[in-house]
């Protein structure tokens, strides 16, 4: 039996690409043949296969594993195949937050909704990273579901840009939000909760980072209303190198997170793991991840999130025991858990033959 991984696309600093070769080296551990197959590969990816060559492995007796974010061709090649078949539902953003952004995305987001619903009958288990994608799934028609986290390994973020660690390590507050510049993400929300705390604290930072490649219109909607607030210090850092990325979660005091879409939220869990209390809008996969940690707010009053942010990074007390909550949910996504949680998914599926 070979068990191997497609999808679309596969690209550096993405948590759905590493995920995979995280499941690729687990299996091959195992004793199991397994190899990444994707449509699009990044060209500095040397260890992934073109979708092409998978028809050559492509076996009854073998298992493949989708992973699913996107409307793609690619589905149409797993539906086809004889492989017995695991869905890793990663959620399709909803397209309406593209509109008058990126019309060609939001179509292919709508293409991707169509396509997990023609897959139901495909699929032998379909496992959501969240219970709120498990639960879109079985919404879907999915009879056998369940939930295996992304699988991240912690022990790699080790390694920081010194430099950037000197230029901002001072008295200063640092709030950080990391995550794709596009509109889900809500970043308007998080500058015009900083244009309040701005008044409240004049010594503060706020850090957006992530790439904005396919929202141009959204990154630049974003600059003209920093420049209408008249607001100063804040960095729209764009896509970083992994250590820069390690040193602002190092220099953050808050992360702060009003995104309106999430299918998991890998930041969320660095977050922790970086002992950085975090403010969270209340929506979609968020409280899934969150599960009673940090703080979440359902209404976005500007101001009063402000004020939040202010009694987090002055309250003493009130920090360590965010923290605190913090690191007992971070346990759940150990390394070592969320391993031993696809191996007994795996199991489920091998177990029928």
């Amino acid at each position: 039996m070979e068990i191997h991984q497609i999808l679309p696309t596969i690209s550096p600093c993405d948590a759905i690409g590493n995920e995979a070769f995280v499941i690729r080296d687990v299996l091959r551990n195992l004793g199991y043949r397994s190899e990444i197959f994707a449509q699009n590969i990044h060209q500095s990816i040397t260890t992934a296969n073109h979708l092409s060559e998978h028809k050559k492995r492509s076996s009854k007796d073998n298992v493949l594993i989708y992973h699913f974010s996107i409307g793609s061709d690619v589905s149409k090649y797993v539906m086809a195949v004889p492989d017995r078949k695991i869905l890793l539902y990663h959620n399709i953003t909803p397209p309406h937050f593209f509109y008058n952004i990126n019309d060609n995305l939001a179509l292919i987001l709508g293409k991707g909704k169509e396509e997990l619903k023609l897959l139901v009958d495909k699929i032998d288990i379909a496992l959501g990273d969240s219970e709120y994608n498990r639960i879109e799934l079985e919404e879907m028609g999915y009879k056998k579901t369940g939930v295996l986290p992304l699988i991240i390994d912690l022990s790699k973020y080790d390694k920081y840009n010194k430099e950037i660690i000197t230029k901002y390590d001072d008295e200063w507050t640092n709030i950080l939000f990391v995550g794709r510049i596009a509109p889900n993400k809500k970043h308007e929300d998080i500058i015009k909760c900083f244009y309040y705390y701005k008044a409240i604290n004049p010594h503060s930072r706020l850090f957006l980072v992530g790439g904005f490649n396919g929202c141009e219109v959204y990154y630049e909607q974003l600059q003209k209303l920093i420049k209408q607030l008249g607001i100063k210090d804040v960095y729209i850092l764009g896509m970083v190198d992994f250590a820069d990325l390690i040193s602002y979660y190092m220099l953050a005091d808050v992360f702060l997170c009003m995104s309106e879409h999430e299918g998991f939220s890998v930041p969320l869990i660095e977050s922790m793991h970086f002992g950085i209390p975090i403010i969270a809008y209340n929506s979609t996969a968020v409280p899934y991840t969150m599960r009673g940690a940090g703080i979440l707010v359902n209404k976005k009053c500007y101001p009063e999130i402000a004020e939040m942010i202010n009694l987090v990074v002055t309250d003493e007390k009130l920090r360590e025991r965010i923290i605190a909550k913090q690191n007992t949910r971070l346990k759940d996504f150990s390394y070592e858990r969320t391993i031993d949680v696809f191996k007994e998914q795996l199991n489920k599926v091998i177990s029928k033959w």
